[in-house]
């Protein structure tokens, strides 16, 4: 099976030189996504709404592949201070089914656009 490139109307086009989502063998491997909506709009300093924007795109890109949250089987958040990590979970788990939690890793780093305060990639099934 081909690699498919996967965009959607719904979420920001990047401007690095990246996919947004990829299929491949049964997968859908999710790119790191930022908070950003519409026209590279992105709520600064608050770590709960850019939390819910990037679960959208998260959720917006899944679908366009086909797949959805749970069908996700990996996550990497990325965070740009480890303060918001009890934040993150607790929306976080919002969006998922107690007990079929994918596997995750969460770590902290420094950002490469100063208003981001995390990202998150996934990959799951098609």
């Amino acid at each position: 099976m081909a690699k498919k490139i996967i965009r959607s109307d719904k979420v920001t086009p990047p401007k690095a030189p990246l996919s947004p989502a990829v299929v491949s063998n049964g997968f859908v491997f999710v790119s790191g996504q930022p908070a950003f909506y519409g026209d590279r709009q992105i709520a600064q300093g608050d770590f709960e709404a850019q939390m819910h924007q990037v679960m959208k795109n998260l959720i917006a890109l899944l679908e366009e592949a086909g797949s959805n949250l749970e069908k996700v089987v990996k996550v990497n958040v990325i965070l740009k201070h480890s303060k918001d990590f009890a934040k993150m979970n607790e929306i976080y788990k919002t969006y998922f089914t107690e007990g079929n939690y994918p596997a995750r890793t969460t770590i902290a780093a420094d950002m490469g656009y100063d208003d981001f305060l995390l990202e998150i990639e996934c990959t799951a099934e098609v």
